[in-house]
């Protein structure tokens, strides 16, 4: 009796110290990215490409429940003398905004984009990218926000 609880127990803890790697495991895992947005039918630059400093590093972080998480360091762009910032991304019908925080005059803005599909990492192969919407908050009423199509790769920085 006394080796069936033995047996019982150490079961049991084997169970509990699977069950705490398994969660560990799903946790939240990030890595810095190099993240670029091409012309939607050619091989220049985006204009939104304009928007991310390119002096400060991007991450990645994978959630639980396997969506990423985009972390990309912005700056103002311009357009007809009038400025803005990346604000989200629209991939096929699906709308990502962003949430930015920081300052544009300290070089310290930040746009966090949640929930983004495992697709978005591509490699920086322009022909694996991702056709995305970019959406720009510019700072004129008038013009609101507005959109860009281009093509999104964002590949692991070793």
């Amino acid at each position: 009796m006394k080796n069936t609880f033995k047996r019982s127990g150490a079961a049991l803890i084997s169970l509990v110290l699977l069950l705490v790697l398994a969660v560990s495991a799903g946790a939240a895992s990030s890595q810095n990215v190099g993240v670029k947005f091409w012309k939607e039918r050619s091989d220049k630059e985006s204009m939104a490409n304009s928007g991310i400093d390119p002096d400060r590093t991007a991450t990645l972080t994978r959630q639980a429940n396997g969506t990423y998480t985009l972390t990309l360091p912005v700056k103002q762009v311009s357009k007809m003398g009038v400025t803005g910032y990346l604000s989200g991304l629209t991939i096929g019908d699906v709308t990502y905004d962003g949430t930015l925080t920081g300052d544009f005059n300290k070089a310290t803005a930040v746009l966090t984009i949640k929930n983004l599909p495992a697709s978005v990492l591509t490699g920086s192969d322009v022909n694996r990218s991702v056709l995305v919407t970019c959406n720009i908050q510019m700072d004129l009423q008038v013009l609101g926000e507005i959109n860009t199509s281009a093509r999104m790769c964002i590949w692991n920085q070793k």
